[in-house]
């Protein structure tokens, strides 16, 4: 991506950066193992959007090199579901309105002690968001394209404290999901020029994903209904 950080005085500064791009594909190589350690537990009931299973044991067949031909985007291949605007609006509200206004009456354990029904899904979502919420405070443009964060959710995420979006990850099981799940290229397309070793190919596909983010964000592509997020019990 061609664009550069303006909010940056002195000089223009690319807005996805070597840093940032190695960040964000260390992140899809974790979230790929990740996907492949959850197929063989049994299925929660709050899973939300999934690759089917054939795709997953493509995904399983291939080698380490082929994975991380694969991760190397320059966005996430997973996603929290920025673009669902109503959802964070409530939840940040939500967690401002019972965090903040009685802070001093939570306890630490009610901050910090809550466990996860899916515990390895909720520790990586938790990375997820303080890397979506660094990257929103240091670079307000490249978290729209690598998260797909709208400007008025990045708005309201900075503002909250890490420990809320820490209750998030485990209050939401199966809020993270794969990025466009249901593209009929998109990830067939992946794991197929993945697994060949074309190269050409693979980026020409990852391409792809760069402009189904950019027609996300100008609103030419229809947003994916999602399902409802609940919150565990």
């Amino acid at each position: 991506m061609f664009d550069y950080n303006t909010d940056v005085v002195g000089g223009r500064v690319p807005v996805l950066a070597a840093p940032l791009l190695e960040r964000i594909r260390q992140l899809n190589r974790d979230y790929i193992e990740l996907l492949l350690a959850e197929r063989l537990l049994p299925a929660p009931a709050f899973s939300g959007e999934a690759l089917p299973n054939r795709l997953l044991d493509a995904l399983a067949g291939l080698d380490v090199q082929a994975r991380s031909a694969l991760a190397a985007c320059a966005y996430s291949l997973f996603s929290p579901g920025f673009d669902d605007q109503r959802f964070w609006t409530a939840v940040l509200c939500e967690t401002a309105t019972a965090g903040l206004a009685s802070l001093a009456d939570e306890s630490v354990e009610a901050r910090y002690g809550a466990l996860s029904a899916a515990p390895m899904q909720a520790a990586f979502c938790e990375v997820t968001l303080f890397a979506a919420w660094h990257t929103a405070h240091a670079h307000r443009v490249a978290v729209r394209f690598l998260f797909g964060m709208p400007a008025e959710v990045a708005a309201k995420f900075i503002e909250a404290p890490l420990w809320q979006l820490r209750r998030i990850a485990i209050d939401y099981p199966g809020l993270l999901t794969p990025r466009w799940p249901t593209n009929p290229a998109f990830w067939p397309d992946l794991v197929r020029f993945a697994a060949a070793g074309d190269t050409d190919r693979l980026r020409a596909t990852q391409l792809l994903g760069s402009q189904l983010i950019a027609s996300e964000l100008d609103g030419t592509l229809p947003r994916v209904r999602r399902r409802l997020r609940l919150k565990r019990s």
